[in-house]
């Protein structure tokens, strides 16, 4: 795939949406704040909304590229998805003990699980029902329903997390924790 933006107001050729799915549906009136969201979607309804934009899109020419698609095509690469465990399971949040398990356990899914957690998140729970159960106080300590990696219901709204120029990209730093993952 080529891309070249030339304007920030030109025609809009092509686009990348990612369907509501399981990060939205990991939204809670107790954890909406944290996420950055007003209120709890109704999923089934964004769903219907999010597939009839695209159609709109779709019948305005625009090629629609899914994030699923292009998440799980990088993940198929061994050294994208070494890079991405590497930098998703974070020893600061785990602690030290719990690290290589729960990574390790993450890169034994296949490719369209791995996918899903990475933008739905996963849960202590969900880890353990992997058979991942780390020697970790900070794992331990966590409820079963907390998350391991949190789901990113933000990757939905365009926040300029990358500024693409002629032949380059820009990868922005985002200001709130719900949208640096």
């Amino acid at each position: 795939m080529t891309f070249h933006v030339g304007s920030e107001v030109g025609r809009l050729r092509q686009v990348i949406v990612d369907r509501p799915d399981l990060a939205l549906k990991r939204l809670t009136p107790s954890n909406k704040d944290d996420l950055l969201f007003d209120e709890v979607l109704w999923v089934q309804r964004a769903v219907e909304e999010h597939e009839e934009w695209q159609q709109v899109l779709r019948d305005r020419g625009i090629t629609v590229h899914m994030l699923s698609d292009l998440l799980r095509t990088t993940v198929d690469i061994p050294e994208a998805r070494k890079h991405i465990l590497d930098g998703g399971v974070d020893e600061r949040g785990l602690g030290p003990m719990a690290t290589d398990a729960i990574r390790n356990t993450l890169d034994s899914l296949d490719t369209a699980m791995l996918a899903r957690f990475l933008t739905g998140g996963i849960t202590k729970r969900e880890v353990m029902e992997l058979g991942c159960e780390p020697e970790s106080v900070v794992f331990h300590a966590m409820g079963p329903d907390d998350f391991v990696l949190p789901p990113l219901p933000n990757h939905l709204f365009t926040r300029d997390t990358s500024c693409w120029i002629y032949g380059g990209v820009s990868i922005n730093a985002m200001r709130k924790k719900a949208r640096r993952r």
